[in-house]
């Protein structure tokens, strides 16, 4: 930390733009004495003996000793040399080993680095790694400060192939590049814009590296609008088998959502996939305050442990293959399943994919209901017809909702509408109804197509089948008697 306290001295309200800001009067200031200050671990006090207003420099006196200094280099604590901290002496020679924060490094060279308005350079160094022999510069001060090598550091300046180059530690970033080359050249940490390409629709956009890491590829053109971890999930719920609601809403929650309900050994459990946005962060899209996300999260928490559910939260702040994945091993997930059996590339594969483009190959390979396709992705059919209709557009798959409607109506005499069976709890029949809507108008719910599609159990405090489901259900009842 560099900090002069300032606090003490004579300050009036500046003039034009700086109307509103307080501006030190410097010609009052000479005679001050026991001014504060911390210059890294060095701490002490000044007096401001003298002010030179042609010069805006001030002589100020430290342990007995003067000193010139601007005041703009008093204001931001520039008392490097007045410390003996600066000198034109290099305090390390050639041949130096020097332990840093990232392993060693041999000097090789004493230079000077010269940046702008800078005529007399800094004292730098030319280094040898001894981890990986990369040979680079460095500034003293980054020495001094811990600061390594360019390629062994945490976040890394500098590419090296089959070490830290993006195509080694990122793959899953680097293979949408479109001059995969470049990957080679380009390190996670990397600040650079890079053309990427989408792999379904070849859709190209510039990005930055350091972003992709932070939120993952999502291609404006063809995006489900589903999040890499959530699909991450679902993939890996579908390979543990399991019978698993996404999106689950049930009426005790309202309006608020979990991401999966699943039960095992006749217990219930949530899985909550925790990402950037709410969960005790600041969101400034929203402006809602990390106090306001981490209530909704605890809010959720307790209806949910009300109703004898057990809320599994998983760590996703980065859309990461191997953050991800290592969150979900350290989860209560690993304490229900074996994960050792799971295809993690399965996952990933799954969760970059675009499920727009699985929609419209179901489509194009003669499922032509939305209905169907939605129960097969376990998405509602509203969804898949929002995806079918932007897949026609990028070319994947020939949807024309008016063609359906008109080959729906035709199909059932003229009506769109689907019959529905209303249950007990205890699966006795009640009643047959027309439609959803007629149902929902008169018992006054609005959740019974959601129970239709196994999105919640129940529905109005009842249970809910199309009756050509219900028909086959007492069928097979029926055999098995």
């Amino acid at each position: 930390m560099r900090k002069v306290f300032l606090d003490d001295l004579p300050k009036k309200l500046g003039r034009g733009i700086n109307k509103n800001k307080e501006c030190i009067i410097w010609e009052e200031t000479i005679g001050i004495k026991g001014i504060k200050f911390i210059y890294d671990d060095i701490e002490g006090v000044l007096e401001i003996v003298d002010y030179i207003k042609e010069k805006h420099k001030l002589n100020i006196k430290y342990n007995n000793k003067y000193f010139l200094i601007t005041t703009s280099d008093f204001l931001r604590c520039g008392l490097g040399e007045l410390l003996g901290t600066r000198t034109i002496i290099y305090k390390y020679n050639i041949g130096d080993i020097i332990e840093t924060k990232t392993g060693k490094i041999e000097i090789l060279e004493q230079i000077r680095k010269y940046y702008k308005n800078n005529k007399y350079g800094v004292k730098s160094y030319k280094y040898k790694c001894l981890i990986d022999e990369n040979i680079d510069e460095i500034v003293e001060s980054q020495l001094i400060n811990g600061t390594g090598c360019n390629i062994c550091c945490p976040t890394p300046r500098k590419a090296l192939k089959n070490y830290n180059d993006l195509w080694t530690t990122h793959p899953y970033i680097a293979k949408y590049l479109k001059y995969p080359e470049i990957g080679y050249n380009l390190t996670f940490g990397s600040g650079n814009f890079e053309l990427f390409v989408c792999p379904e629709c070849g859709y190209e956009k510039e990005y930055r590296i350091s972003t992709i890491l932070r939120t993952g590829f999502c291609c404006p053109r063809c995006s489900d609008g589903l999040s890499y971890p959530n699909k991450f999930a679902f993939n890996l719920l579908e390979q543990l088998n399991l019978n698993f609601i996404p999106e689950y809403s049930p009426d005790w929650v309202k309006p608020r959502k979990y991401d999966f309900y699943f039960e095992f050994n006749n217990k219930g459990y949530i899985l909550e996939m925790d990402g950037r946005l709410g969960h005790g962060n600041y969101n400034n899209i929203s402006g809602q305050t990390a106090e306001e996300s981490q209530a909704i999260d605890d809010y959720k928490d307790k209806k949910a442990k009300e109703n004898g559910i057990e809320v599994i939260r998983v760590k996703c702040e980065k859309s990461e293959f191997e953050f991800i994945k290592e969150n979900i091993i350290l989860s209560k997930l690993n304490e229900l399943f074996d994960l050792l059996s799971i295809d993690w590339l399965l996952c990933e594969k799954f969760a970059l994919s675009s499920r727009i483009k699985e929609a419209c190959n179901y489509w194009h390979n003669g499922i032509k209901s939305t209905i169907k396709i939605g129960n097969i992705m376990k998405l509602s059919h509203a969804t898949i017809g929002t995806y079918l209709k932007k897949g026609t557009k990028i070319g994947w798959c020939e949807y024309d909702v008016n063609k359906v409607r008109k080959y729906l109506g035709m199909k059932n005499g003229g009506k769109l509408r689907r019959k529905i069976i209303q249950l007990s709890l205890d699966d006795c029949f009640i009643k047959e109804w027309n439609s959803i809507r007629e149902a929902q108008i008169l018992l006054k719910t609005t959740s019974i197509w959601a129970c239709l599609n196994n999105k919640c159990k129940t529905a109005g405090k009842f249970k809910w089948m199309y009756k050509e489901d219900y028909e086959k259900y007492i069928e097979e009842q029926n055999k098995s008697a």
